[in-house]
């Protein structure tokens, strides 16, 4: 076993390749792997990535702490629904879908946001009460995009180029820390 091996989680299920992912709050490594591969491939791969699991586990440390329930969430909570509501209107009439879908907020560790398609139900991060106006707008186009195009494909990227083209500079910005945080 090598040596400069870092300390991971190790979830055997069904996929095709190795992935290694480091974990908000706490910079927690889990790796998953396809239950054919043995541990000392595994082992050496996750040893090849030490510089980089490090690395992460460095900008995770240095995040803010994470919101947790009680009086600031709920403070949080309250602003961000003043924050959706007008924004939410705006898209959804824009983007030719009303009426307006109804949403949620939700503490969420790993997405900004979810869409429910057959419900037309949109989340939103509670982590989101902390993010400027044009990451907020983003999300709730990104999501209601998701009601034009159900999935990530040229289709929906076409979707968003349409309705908010700096959506990439956006995403870029928001890219560099994660919801639970």
């Amino acid at each position: 076993m090598p040596t400069d091996l870092p300390a991971y989680t190790l979830v055997r299920k069904p996929v095709r390749h190795v992935r290694i992912a480091v974990r908000p709050p706490d910079g927690e490594v889990r790796v998953s792997a396809p239950r054919h591969v043995p541990k000392s491939e595994i082992d050496r791969f996750v040893a090849s990535r030490a510089r980089w699991i490090a690395q992460h586990q460095e900008r995770i440390a240095a995040l803010p702490t994470p919101l947790t329930a009680g009086p600031e969430a709920e403070r949080l909570r309250a602003e961000l629904r003043l924050r959706v509501e007008p924004l939410l209107a705006y898209w959804t009439d824009r983007m030719g879908l009303m009426p307006v879908p109804p949403y949620l907020i939700r503490r969420m560790t790993t997405r900004w946001g979810t869409c429910n398609v057959q419900t037309r139900r949109i989340t939103f991060a509670l982590e989101l009460a902390r993010r400027d106006d044009e990451q907020l707008e983003y999300i709730v186009v990104h999501e209601l995009a998701h009601l034009i195009e159900r999935g990530h494909d040229a289709r929906f990227y076409a979707v968003m180029d349409a309705y908010l083209p700096q959506w990439r500079r956006i995403r870029k910005e928001l890219n560099g820390l994660p919801p639970s945080v």
